[in-house]
């Protein structure tokens, strides 16, 4: 949710303090009409059941500038799109996802609780979605690590990404700081971003420390204020989870870079609806 130099998800016409790289995730964010980038909130949950390939499919369809996924680690060692460490929520399986085999897990249903019309859905491979993906959108990958701990998933990850012809489409986002630090120097191609619900102080040299061009921030949580030091360190700002009409203008006032969210259509016929001069200011 990399490339080398600076990731851009706002045009730098509207957030004038940032200089960053003309290719890659920045010539997508020249193409959003100065505004934020939508990205689908685990596909976006209000279209779809969460994480599935129904939900993805369905961001790239109506154009999301990206989508943001989950992923753990099962028993038989694939990283499989799930949000929660455990199955009971989001499927129609039972227990820890580390304790099931990717065999296993594929004969549960991902979508049956959300609706009957997804009840065919199983729990995709992050394989899967970057297939679907295609260097169309940006994947925002969130790698949970807690409350299980999974010893080596950066590695893991590196090797499924390795052969993705689009590295600049991907950013790396994660609670889990260190892992992001080592993520960022065993894979410095790779965009990382740190996940906080807090305001940071002395963002810029946290992030340099870390090695993250962007600060993955709970909406509730932060202000204008810290957005502009971000910003003047060079650091993109992303929102979660923000919906509605209010609050996707506070965001949009605050000069955020994206906005993730579970209604990414939504978003996107407010975008179209509010007017170009508005964008301007």
């Amino acid at each position: 949710m990399q490339l080398p130099g600076r990731f851009r998800i706002l045009a730098s016409i509207t957030l004038g303090a940032m200089i960053l790289s003309a290719s890659g995730l920045a010539a997508l964010a020249a193409d959003t009409a100065k505004r934020p980038l939508v990205i689908a909130h685990r596909g976006g949950s209000k279209w779809a059941p969460e994480n599935t390939m129904a939900a993805f499919a369905k961001s790239l369809k109506a154009r999301a500038d990206g989508v943001e996924l989950d992923i753990h680690r099962c028993k038989s060692g694939e990283l499989v799109v799930i949000h929660d460490e455990t199955l009971d929520r989001t499927t129609s399986g039972r227990g820890f996802v580390k304790d099931h085999t990717l065999e296993e897990l594929k004969k549960l249903s991902a979508g049956k609780w959300f609706d009957q019309e997804y009840a065919a859905e199983k729990l995709p491979l992050l394989e899967d979605v970057l297939k679907l993906a295609d260097g169309k959108m940006i994947v925002n990958i969130e790698i949970k690590n807690s409350p299980v701990e999974y010893p080596g998933i950066e590695n893991d990850l590196a090797k499924v990404l390795q052969d993705y012809k689009y590295p600049d489409k991907i950013l790396i986002s994660s609670f889990d700081h260190e892992l992001i630090r080592r993520v960022h120097k065993n894979t410095p191609q790779y965009q990382v971003a740190f996940l906080d619900a807090g305001i940071i102080a002395d963002v810029g040299d946290y992030a340099d420390k870390i090695g993250a061009k962007a600060w993955n921030a709970g909406f509730s949580e932060l202000r204008p204020d810290a957005v502009e030091r971000a910003h003047k360190a060079g650091l993109a700002v992303n929102v979660w989870t923000v919906d509605g009409h209010k609050k996707w203008r506070e965001a949009m006032d605050m000069k955020v870079d994206g906005i993730v969210t579970d209604d990414p259509a939504g978003l996107l016929e407010y975008f179209e609806d509010y007017s170009s001069q508005n964008f301007k200011k």
